[in-house]
């Protein structure tokens, strides 16, 4: 068994781990980022997505319920829809938590910003439109996207979710590279097998790599490998807290067929609304490639399957609401989660008010259908306050979580920049244990 020494290792490359690994090897530490999957190139097709996607995309809960659970570097940033918000306006006074200095400084390091209205996609501002002149409160969300990049004035549209290939949208892989450029030593497929424990304290961890089976034997240890893996992780160290209940921010789209129009070129969730966010709702523009949205509404049946060959003009509308706690991550990383009846009654509201701004743009209500429910984002299940503490460190000395799962709660809103300042603030808190004043 081979050993390496380092002084940090983090496990996982999405926003967590990027992040974490770049502000530790700015700091002048000898840092190791692992990554389970590869640097996947063959972005923007179905058969990238597959590859880079666990169990090709089909991953499900006991349930059957479909999560997203991206393995590849970058994480699920290489998937999202270049989204952004600031941290929920209940974890200062909930939980004591103070995050928006952090992310304040990231929203501008990234250039957050609106699209113009030419570049948000003329279905999505028709949505806006429609929604507005019923009396909903709909807006442009912002966006973490370079709009000096789109091609021809447009973005990849509803393929970003299979990878963007224009480079417009930001990813974890950039703050990788910045992470290398410190000196960070990234490695890909590169799996955590375990956690090296001795006396309460974390010493490193044990990593497989092209058939081999090697020791990372490091002061500091961070997982951020997503909300799935990492409480296995933890499980497997001996906190068996970790994974009992999560939350999974439960979607669902609403089609409609417009007689002139389609959304499909249009950025991802180029205009929202926050008006039902305290009912636990949030709605957005949002239409799946033309593949997923055939097998989506091939599933409801044959008229679905039909009306899916009008995908070059269908509008889509996102509802996504924020679920109660339940169900588990055990040991072998399977996911139970039932959905209660109240997560269930947000989901027909949610769906009830897509449809009526659907027919105000145009849609016949004859051509409007809903998909399937599915999970966005497979969180909360090492959550702040009960598996770690408030500066993330698990019960066990030296060994930090910093991703998805610490989420104390359904976030229910775009997760990057909140997960990007629970980073930055966890790297100080690292550097100042080490540095006592």
């Amino acid at each position: 068994m081979v050993t390496r020494e380092c002084d940090a290792v983090v496990v996982g490359s999405g926003p967590g781990g990027a992040t974490v690994a770049r502000e530790l090897a700015r700091a002048g530490k000898d840092v190791l980022l692992l990554e389970k999957g590869k640097y996947h190139r063959d972005l923007g097709s179905y058969l990238g997505a597959a590859r880079m996607l666990d169990r090709a995309g089909f991953y499900k809960s006991r349930e059957g319920v479909s999560m997203l659970k991206a393995t590849t570097a970058g994480g699920a940033t290489m998937v999202y829809s270049g989204s952004a918000a600031m941290p929920p306006p209940w974890l200062y006074p909930k939980y004591g938590i103070d995050l928006n200095p952090d992310a304040q400084e990231t929203w501008e390091e990234l250039g957050v910003d609106f699209l113009p209205d030419d570049l948000a996609g003329e279905a999505s501002m028709r949505v806006m439109d429609a929604a507005n002149a019923i009396g909903y409160q709909w807006e442009k969300s912002p966006k973490i996207m370079d709009t000096a990049k789109f091609v021809n004035g447009k973005c990849c549209g509803a393929r970003t979710s299979l990878g963007c290939t224009c480079g417009a949208k930001w990813t974890a892989r950039d703050y990788i590279t910045q992470a290398e450029s410190a000196g960070a030593v990234f490695q890909t497929s590169a799996e955590c097998r375990d956690v090296i424990v001795a006396n309460g304290t974390a010493k490193g961890v044990v990593v497989r790599q092209n058939g081999e089976t090697a020791e990372v034997r490091a002061p500091t240890v961070v997982l951020a490998a997503g909300g799935i893996p990492t409480p296995v992780l933890l499980q497997r160290a001996g906190i068996e807290d970790a994974g009992k209940g999560c939350v999974i921010d439960p979607t669902m789209l609403v089609y409609g067929i417009h007689p002139e129009i389609g959304a499909s070129e249009d950025p991802l969730v180029s205009v929202v609304t926050w008006e039902f966010y305290d009912q636990g709702i949030r709605l957005g523009t949002l239409i799946d490639p033309r593949l997923m949205t055939f097998f989506s509404l091939a599933k409801t049946g044959p008229a679905g399957a039909w009306k899916a060959l009008a995908y070059d003009r269908m509008i889509g509308i996102l509802v996504k609401v924020k679920d109660e706690l339940g169900g588990r991550v055990d040991r072998e990383g399977q996911v139970s989660k039932a959905l209660t009846a109240a997560d269930l009654e947000k989901m027909d509201r949610g769906a009830a008010i897509s449809r009526e701004i659907l027919r105000k743009t145009g849609c016949p209500e004859s051509a409007i259908l809903q998909g399937e429910i599915r999970g966005a984002h497979p969180s909360g299940t090492c959550r702040i306050g009960e598996v770690v503490n408030d500066d993330l460190e698990t019960q066990i000395e030296n060994l930090y979580v910093c991703d998805a799962s610490i989420f104390p709660e359904a976030l229910d809103r775009p997760t990057v920049i909140t997960i990007i300042a629970f980073g930055k603030r966890l790297v100080r808190h690292i550097l100042a244990k080490e540095n006592p004043a």
